[in-house]
């Protein structure tokens, strides 16, 4: 049966649309090969997750340990910062959505959430409620949130602690409550200022440290939530909870 003229033209538009997206893909695939190979020269210790196109012309986005940078698709340009996208709210007004956090959450869930209980400092039994909490034994605000401690597991919310070390000093007590015989109450006690007895054994206070460097975060505490939002910063515990559970 004779094909009608719409139906041939239906079908040329339907075969250049694939030849063109097929294009397309092959030609975003040839980029990002390229970008990854001008990357790995020049960080060649950082491990990339993926390299993926932006909705901005000639923009790819960089995944790396939780974070993210942008880079131009000729490689020349290398930048931070958020990506905000502009959504209409209600027809009346705008609202900025910040594709960058979005992004990084998800790599941080990832990379904080495999984290073995055995590498950190654990308080609370709990599988289901938890949050990864970057904390340094002398900040002020972090010993305010290990005194909420109490709070957090009465509520079924464990806390999984990385430690920044910003001294070999302070290396030295971190490392020290981690070889005691009881690492939480020797954890305790560094927090309230106390001394400890020194000890020394493998520990995995250098991958805290990678971790946290990985992700760039250097102030404290930073709260991340399961699904890897960030949160800076002293909060009560009422409102880390309610973002927990609700």
């Amino acid at each position: 049966m004779q094909k009608s003229s719409k139906s041939i033209i239906k079908s040329i538009i339907l075969s250049a649309f694939l030849v063109f997206n097929i294009t397309i893909c092959y030609s975003d695939d040839k980029v990002i090969l390229s970008l990854e190979k001008k990357m790995s020269a020049i960080f060649p210790t950082l491990k990339f997750d993926k390299i993926i196109k932006t909705k901005i012309n000639n923009i790819y986005e960089v995944h790396y340990a939780g974070a993210i940078i942008y880079i131009t698709d000729d490689g020349k340009y290398i930048f931070e910062g958020g990506n905000l996208q502009k959504v209409e709210k209600e027809g009346k007004s705008y609202v900025f959505i910040n594709l960058t956090e979005a992004a990084s959450a998800e790599g941080r869930k990832k990379l904080l959430n495999n984290i073995p209980d055995n590498k950190l400092f654990i308080f609370g039994k709990s599988k289901e409620h938890y949050i990864n909490v970057i904390t340094d034994i002398n900040c002020r605000y972090c010993r305010k949130f290990h005194q909420d401690i109490p709070t957090y597991l009465e509520n079924g919310i464990k806390v999984r602690y990385l430690v920044l070390a910003r001294k070999k000093s302070t290396k030295a007590k971190i490392t020290s409550a981690w070889c005691s015989d009881n690492k939480n109450d020797a954890f305790t006690s560094l927090k309230n200022g106390k001394e400890i007895k020194k000890m020394n054994c493998i520990n995995p206070i250098d991958e805290h440290q990678k971790i946290i460097n990985n992700i760039s975060i250097s102030s404290t505490p930073s709260i991340f939530l399961p699904d890897g939002k960030l949160i800076l910063g002293y909060k009560s515990p009422k409102d880390i909870i309610d973002k927990i559970k609700n």
